[in-house]
């Protein structure tokens, strides 16, 4: 009777007027989504987007360091400040995979892991993008087009939508604008 169905000490307050339950709520056995709820598909969503948008970010390191030297302003300091901008950036995009995936019942560890995971396409795609200088070259206008694009997407669809729902709009709307600043004041200082 003192105990909770997950093993834990349940502790109720009693006084006058007391409005709780004489037992404890019960907890689902397993917090972990199925598959057919359509949260855990729009977390699924997320990390397929996200996974997908680091291609485009790998292929561009790899066409900054690749090309180096192939022209004036194809110089190593370009190449590393692009990677120190994006490497800036994938850490929130790591922890939008992470935090979605531990709120869903994964282990910590798990949720890092994916987190991780959802990032080693970009050295993959680094290393084609740097063998394939001359073909990605003309192509890095839409790559990184189609990156922001998806990027762009899962916010508008998702996370500005949950943001409000959950009362955190305004907070959502802040980390933005201040997420663009820092990156536009990348982009000018480093060049």
């Amino acid at each position: 009777p003192d105990k909770g169905e997950n093993g834990e000490p349940y502790q109720r307050r009693k006084g006058m007027g007391s409005s709780l339950p004489e037992t404890p709520p019960a907890f689902p056995a397993s917090r972990a989504p199925t598959a057919g709820t359509s949260s855990w598909r729009r977390i699924l969503l997320m990390i397929l987007a996200i996974t997908i948008h680091n291609i485009p970010e790998g292929l561009a390191v790899g066409v900054g360091f690749g090309a180096v030297g192939k022209s004036a302003s194809a110089t190593f300091q370009s190449a590393r400040n692009l990677a120190i901008g994006i490497g800036i950036q994938n850490f929130p995009e790591g922890l939008a995979v992470s935090l979605p995936l531990r709120g869903a019942g994964f282990s910590t560890w798990k949720a890092f892991w994916y987190g991780q995971l959802s990032g080693m396409v970009e050295p993959l795609a680094g290393t084609v993008g740097a063998f394939a200088v001359a073909l990605a070259e003309p192509l890095l206008p839409y790559a990184l087009g189609f990156a922001a694009g998806a990027m762009v997407y899962v916010v508008m669809d998702d996370i500005i939508p949950e943001a409000q729902t959950s009362g955190n709009g305004k907070l959502a709307s802040w980390t933005s604008i201040l997420g663009f600043v820092v990156m536009m004041s990348l982009d000018v200082g480093l060049g």
